[in-house]
């Protein structure tokens, strides 16, 4: 196992991630607090689960009023992330609702029936109140244009993992 793929489990890759994101939000350390929030989680909890990230070297601690965790270059590569790439935000409309989110990645589970195409959508924070059954569209992407569309099949318990029976795929159509 190279030093960049660790097998985490779920609540440190799920802890990790937040981290991650609301640093690169703010691009300062991230207090137990407001990683609590993201998580639904008390503070303490957090602050008991970081020793483990710090050892893993995927954490750094940071003293003072304005402290916190930073991660680390190595925590960025264990989630496959560029720490210098800005993402871009993509409109997500949910009922009549339409809030910008970034989009972490878009995997379809399956295309060759046209009946029940699915696809997973990871957003980098949670969703606000996005519930099974829900309309949903996501798009357009910055690079490809893709604007997909359908319905909320599941999400997973931090609201930034999504999968969607598809109604709707479009993307642009270019000569190269």
């Amino acid at each position: 196992m190279s030093a960049d793929s660790l097998d985490l489990y779920e609540t440190q890759r799920r802890t990790l991630t937040v981290l991650v994101n609301e640093y690169q939000q703010r691009d300062s350390p991230v207090n137990s607090s407001v990683l609590a929030e993201r998580m639904d989680r008390t503070p303490g909890t957090i602050r008991n689960k970081m020793p483990q990230l710090e050892s893993l070297g995927l954490v750094e601690g940071v003293a003072g009023p304005t402290g916190g965790y930073e991660p680390t270059e190595k925590a960025f590569r264990v989630l496959d992330r560029d720490p210098d790439t800005d993402r871009e935000s993509v409109t997500v409309a949910h009922g009549f609702e339409r809030v910008d989110a970034t989009v972490e990645s878009v995997s379809f589970t399956n295309v060759n029936h046209p009946s029940d195409c699915r696809a997973w959508i990871e957003f980098q924070t949670a969703l606000p109140s996005v519930d099974v059954g829900d309309p949903i569209a996501v798009g357009p992407t910055a690079q490809a244009g893709l604007v997909v569309a359908g319905e909320v099949h599941t999400t997973n318990d931090t609201g930034n993992r999504i999968s969607i029976v598809v109604s709707g795929i479009e993307a642009p159509v270019t000569d190269e």
